[in-house]
C-alpha cells in the first residue's frame, strides 16, 4: 500500500501544480489549495453559484485542481485571455 501511495504522489502533485499554473498568481487567496466561489469569481466574474456547483463535482463547496482541470478540459470555463476561436 505504501508503494502505491509513493507511486501516486507525483501524479497528485502534478495535477495540483498544473491547475494552479493555469490561473493568475494569488487566485487561491487563502492558500488552501482549492478555490471557493469568490476566488473563482475573481477570475471569471460572470461565474454563478449554479456554474460553480457544476464545476464542484464532489459538492464539497470548494473546487480542487482536478475539478478545475476537468472544467477547463471540457470547455466549461476557459483560461483568462484564451481566445474563443471565433
Amino acid at each position: 500500500m505504501k508503494r502505491l501511495a509513493i507511486l501516486l504522489a507525483p501524479v497528485a502533485f502534478a495535477s495540483v501544480a498544473l491547475a494552479q499554473t493555469t490561473l493568475p498568481e494569488g487566485t487561491d487567496a487563502d492558500g488552501n489549495g482549492t478555490w471557493s466561489l469568490a476566488e473563482l469569481q475573481a477570475v471569471w466574474t460572470d461565474l454563478t453559484e449554479e456554474g460553480f456547483k457544476g464545476i464542484d463535482t464532489n459538492a464539497d463547496g470548494e473546487v480542487d485542481a482536478t475539478e478545475l482541470q476537468a472544467a477547463l478540459d471540457a470547455g466549461v470555463i476557459a483560461l483568462p485571455g484564451a481566445s474563443s476561436g471565433g
